[in-house]
């Protein structure tokens, strides 16, 4: 009598959709207290900052996997990770603004502008 064996191969599926990369993100902290500074994680891409009435990043190259900690004039801090975020498709630039209340509004070009809000983003330390 012959004995055969049959292996169970097993694979590994992400319920998470996978991002892109834009080539350039653009990151607005709005409606923050002045004093308010954040420091950007997570890239080895060029980083730029301006700081005015709001707090302005741009990233470009290496964009799928940014976070934020910032930290508010009474020392209370929080953390904003940007690549769940993103849309699914690839996209030369993609816009995100974060407000205090606790979501982002991000923004790409679809065949024209489009948009999606998404609540829950801050992550208090």
């Amino acid at each position: 009598m012959r004995s055969i064996t049959f292996g169970i191969v097993a694979f590994a599926v992400s319920t998470t959709p996978a991002h892109a990369e834009p080539a350039q993100l653009e990151v607005d902290f709005g409606s923050f207290p002045s004093g308010t500074s954040c420091q950007v994680h997570g890239t080895q891409g060029k980083v730029s900052l301006r700081v005015g009435r709001e707090i302005e990043f741009k990233v470009r190259g290496d964009t799928s996997n940014v976070s934020f900690t910032c930290t508010q004039p009474d020392g209370r801090v929080f953390k904003v990770r940007t690549g769940s975020l993103l849309p699914p498709d690839s996209f030369r630039k993609v816009a995100v603004q974060i407000n205090q209340d606790n979501h982002a509004h991000i923004f790409w070009d679809q065949g024209g502008l489009r948009r999606k809000t998404i609540p829950g983003i801050l992550q208090w330390q």
